[in-house]
């Protein structure tokens, strides 16, 4: 079998020999199964400009993205932000944009695709994402075709991760034990809402932020690649065929 691909820290060794059993994956959505980071950017900049400010490049938007939208555009406009009266308007107009064409350019990373076909009807599969709920559901809803238990984004009312509130919710909703859920996620914040809700935080080194903040985080555990958490989770009691 190949090796997985994780960091000493927190070695392989530390969590296989462990009683921690998968019963739950949820998955966050941008950085982790998807790579959103263009049409984001293209959304953001354009909103940006029509209001006479500069855009970002590209590669700016990882450090930005992962509290949802309306905190995306209060940091991308920090140099020249927006009053109290304006701001409301620019975000539903971001929101318009984004909604428009969310999937012209994102795709789900490789390796991605397999892993959620080796999981099909094996253990109950969600998605929690601080992207707006109904955007959340389309995207999810146009790239893949599997069956997730539930794909929630942020929802009117509910507070967005890393409260581990909606996280909670959507395993009590499974009836499976908060110990024995994997959460995998990109990013700090995906770390802190696994940490908080008391469920095992799994690192998607792919993503947007890169092993050395999952790491400091708190993520038990870091893959390189998806087929690398397909490989652990086999050995965790989820029955995951690999090939």
């Amino acid at each position: 079998m190949e090796k997985i691909k994780v960091a000493p820290e927190g070695s392989l060794e530390d969590v296989t020999n462990s009683d921690f059993l998968v019963r739950a994956v949820v998955f966050d959505l941008d950085g982790t199964l998807v790579d959103s980071l263009q049409d984001i950017a293209r959304a953001v900049n354009s909103t940006l400009e029509a209001h006479g400010r500069r855009g970002h490049p590209l590669p700016a938007f990882k450090g930005m993205v992962g509290w949802g939208l309306r905190r995306l555009l209060e940091t991308a406009s920090a140099a020249q932000p927006f009053s109290s009266e304006e701001f409301d308007t620019v975000y539903q107009e971001l929101v318009s944009t984004y909604r428009s064409n969310p999937v012209d350019h994102t795709r789900p990373y490789d390796g991605i695709v397999a892993l959620l076909d080796s999981l099909q009807g094996l253990v109950p599969l969600g998605v929690l994402s601080n992207k707006e709920d109904g955007m959340t559901k389309a995207i999810v809803r146009t790239l893949f075709p599997h069956e997730f238990h539930s794909v929630w984004g942020a929802r009117p009312g509910k507070p967005h991760k890393p409260d581990p509130s909606s996280l909670w919710e959507m395993l009590d909703g499974w009836g499976v034990p908060r110990s024995q859920c994997a959460y995998l996620g990109d990013s700090d914040v995906d770390m802190e809402t696994a940490t908080r809700a008391g469920v095992f935080p799994c690192g998607a080194a792919w993503g947007f932020r890169g092993e050395a903040e999952l790491r400091s985080a708190g993520a038990r555990v870091v893959f390189a690649q998806p087929r690398d958490f397909g490989l652990w989770l086999a050995r965790h009691g989820a029955p995951v065929p690999v090939g």
